[in-house]
């Protein structure tokens, strides 16, 4: 006889429709699915919580969410790692890409093409990483830790690079080189889900911006992944560890830049191509839950 399993989805504030379709997903497919929102005052981590689950999905880390570093929601997922509890995608691939200055040293060293990027603690660390590397205006400036396309930042000049590296050392913040993925007026970079070793599908996403990030309101359309990008998709999941991967893509003539690795990938974008990455991800973490 083969019983239930039960899948626990941390979120949160349960605020992404990639949660909810998620949850659908599993019931379908006759399993049980609980959404445990952090942010829910009934839900107190003390020092005897447990959290009775098969299977803990996380949909959330450390990062920026509305202009605050959270550690709550870290502090609370390495609790119940002391639980012995399971987690998919694995805490070190939780921890690893919520962090966008470790993730690019990792891609780096693996031969991976990246942005020049270094972490700063000032204006002056910026200007010696520009020097040191031959890096010319714009660049970029970002959060390590931020989400959703938040806190990423244009400095265009000196005047604000200075503004934009202020507190640099208290917030975790890094510089870029700004990779040009323009086409004509439109910047268009790539996203590939990667679920179990197997690539799912992918999507360009349309914005007159540089931040082409589907929470910006920006659009979507079908991307055809050729060998060289499934191959670099399911590498970038191999050195991560990872379940569940987006792979963040900056195309240009020359190179394809991996930009970022989401190991909470929204699925909107897929949705909106045809492609029902829930149901996978649902299988998967199924799949999981039982072994």
């Amino acid at each position: 006889m083969i019983f239930m399993v039960k899948i626990t989805i941390l979120s949160p504030e349960g605020k992404s429709c990639s949660v909810w379709n998620l949850k659908k997903e599993i019931e379908n497919l006759g399993e049980k699915c609980d959404i445990f929102l952090l942010s829910d005052s009934e839900n107190l981590m003390s020092y005897d919580f447990k959290l009775e689950t098969d299977l803990i999905h996380s949909r959330c880390g450390i990062g920026d969410y509305f202009d605050r570093l959270t550690l709550y929601s870290w502090q609370f997922i390495n609790a119940l790692e002391v639980e012995g509890l399971k987690f998919i995608n694995p805490l070190e691939t939780l921890y690893l890409t919520s962090d966008k200055f470790k993730c690019i040293k990792l891609l780096s060293k693996n031969k991976i093409a990246t942005p020049k990027t270094a972490l700063i603690r000032d204006y002056e660390d910026a200007v010696r990483f520009m020097e040191r590397y031959n890096v010319n205006f714009p660049v970029i400036i970002k959060n390590s830790f931020s989400k959703c396309g938040l806190k990423v930042f244009m400095a265009k000049n000196e005047e604000e690079l200075k503004d934009l590296t202020k507190n640099a050392i208290w917030e975790g913040k890094i510089i870029q080189e700004f990779i040009n993925f323009k086409e004509g007026d439109i910047f268009k970079d790539m996203r590939i889900l990667v679920v179990n070793g197997e690539v799912v599908g992918g999507y360009r996403r349309v914005s007159k911006d540089f931040r082409t990030n589907l929470y910006l309101g920006n659009i979507v359309e079908k991307l055809n992944i050729d060998k060289e990008l499934e191959e670099l998709a399911l590498k970038c999941a191999d050195l991560s560890n990872a379940v569940i991967l987006g792979v963040d893509i900056l195309p240009t003539k020359e190179e394809n830049y991996v930009i970022e690795l989401n190991s909470a990938p929204g699925t909107k974008g897929f949705r909106d191509i045809g492609i029902n990455a829930d149901r996978k991800i649902a299988k998967t973490l199924i799949e999981c839950a039982r072994s």
